[in-house]
């Protein structure tokens, strides 16, 4: 079996937007979190290059000023941020942020430990802060303890400026990767388009026209060439079709008539037995039904015009065409408003699509048989229904198939019924009975 690509033509545009959509938001996301690692990364060694540089400082003035025994006079050369502890991790002067008191007196005391191995120690304080610590010796001997913070807030902040950047930016390169997509698929799909609308229009009106384009390598060359073909396989079918319609009216409608004549000839002359004059007239109304049937698909191959060029026909005067159909012993109500709506097919094509469901409905109704109307936005639900016992539940979903029945007849007519309803641009299916109603079809075809 040959398994059919899966086109969609109208989601085609809109695929390959999204797609690019989709893959510029992977994109922005990837540069977005790329970014903010390497800004991290990049802010985490600033802070540290600048806490060892001012350790150096301190240390530097610490072996200067603070000579055996530093003491509280050396606060005076120290700048804000920095404590100095001696070996018993005391304090001995400095001052630092008070989110940063209680972390730096830990980390001197963790350096002044009797089983201290490190000779520095790093730690993230409450507030921003980053603290270093190390152990110090100065030149005349003394050793302690010195702590140094360095707010992490402007790098932090940075980073924000520089995430809320690659958002914005990312957001304005996902909108333009999107503009630039639709714009350039349906630069690109606008000629496929329009020789998709020639062809069905051609279809539709002309035949005989073809694109015959010049020999190419180009895909528009190659999508002619198969619009061509099938164009060609489309006028050869529809000729075969209207050919093999009339030759089979031409063959069939003679028998038929002479069927249907003796059979009325010998309901005229009557019999003795009862059952021979049933026969007869059945073999009547079958050879009628399969007359009509043939003069339908007869109707149906010749009328092959578009549905803008169809004249409008009201529905009072397909109605009246069906009254004949419906027995004295039968009521026949229909709705008032349904006169004045007009649906866009031929009169005789109406009549033959509405002719089965009428008559389905005369032959299973008990009193009555109703016909309303009602329009909708692009066409006009004709909605039939009687007063029988409904549709058999085993049948109701193949009701419309060809040879399917519930009462014992050919199944014809629902199927012919539908037929023309799709070539008229319409549907048929079951309606919903209301309460005393049987069985209930609706035929929608295109407003008037």
């Amino acid at each position: 079996m040959v398994r059919r690509p899966e086109l969609r033509p109208r989601s085609f545009r809109g695929q390959i937007v999204v797609s690019t959509l989709l893959l510029m938001t992977a994109v922005v996301i990837a540069v977005g979190v790329g970014t903010q690692v390497v800004l991290a990364r990049t802010a985490q060694s600033d802070i540290d290059s600048v806490l060892r540089d001012r350790m150096d400082a301190v240390v530097s003035v610490v072996d200067t000023r603070g000579g055996s025994r530093p003491d509280a006079r050396l606060g005076a050369y120290l700048d804000p941020g920095v404590r100095v502890y001696d070996q018993r991790a005391r304090l001995v002067t400095g001052s630092i942020e008070a989110d940063a008191r209680d972390p730096a007196d830990d980390l001197a005391e963790d350096l002044t430990a009797p089983s201290a191995t490190a000779t520095s120690l790093v730690d993230d304080a409450p507030g921003g802060l980053r603290l270093l610590a190390r152990v110090v010796t100065t030149d005349a001997g003394w050793r302690g303890v010195v702590v140094v913070s360095q707010a992490t807030a402007p790098y932090e902040r940075s980073e924000r400026y520089a995430l809320l950047a690659t958002l914005v930016g990312g957001l304005v390169a996902i909108a333009v990767s999107g503009l630039i997509a639709h714009r350039v698929t349906s630069q690109a799909l606008r000629p496929v388009t329009t020789m998709a609308a020639l062809a069905t229009d051609w279809s539709e009106h002309d035949l005989g026209r073809r694109f015959d384009l010049p020999p190419g390598t180009d895909e528009l060359a190659g999508l002619g060439a198969s619009l061509d073909g099938l164009l060609d396989r489309v006028a050869g079918a529809l000729r075969a079709e209207q050919r093999l319609s009339s030759e089979l009216a031409h063959e069939l409608r003679t028998p038929l008539t002479a069927i249907q004549g003796i059979a009325e000839l010998g309901e005229m002359r009557g019999s003795p037995d009862p059952r021979a004059a049933e026969d007869y007239t059945r073999i009547a109304e079958a050879a009628r039904s399969m007359s009509t049937t043939i003069s339908t698909l007869l109707d149906l191959a010749r009328h092959r015009l578009p549905t803008d060029q169809l004249a409008a026909t009201e529905l009072a005067e397909v109605v009246a065409a069906l009254r004949p159909l419906v027995p004295a012993s039968l009521a026949f109500d229909v709705e008032a408003s349904a006169g004045g709506i007009e649906v866009t097919a031929p009169a005789a094509l109406v009549v033959r699509c509405l002719t089965p469901i009428v008559e389905n409905a005369v032959r299973h109704a008990r009193t009555r048989i109703a016909l309303t109307a009602r329009t909708e936005a692009h066409e006009v639900v004709v909605r039939v229904a009687d007063d029988g016992a409904g549709i058999d539940p085993t049948v109701a979903d193949r009701i419309f198939d060809a040879g399917v029945s519930g009462s014992g007849g050919t199944g014809l007519g629902l199927a012919v019924a539908l037929r023309v309803a799709h070539t008229l641009g319409g549907s048929l299916r079951l309606g919903t009975p209301a309460p005393g109603e049987g069985a209930v079809v609706e035929v929608s075809l295109p407003r008037g």
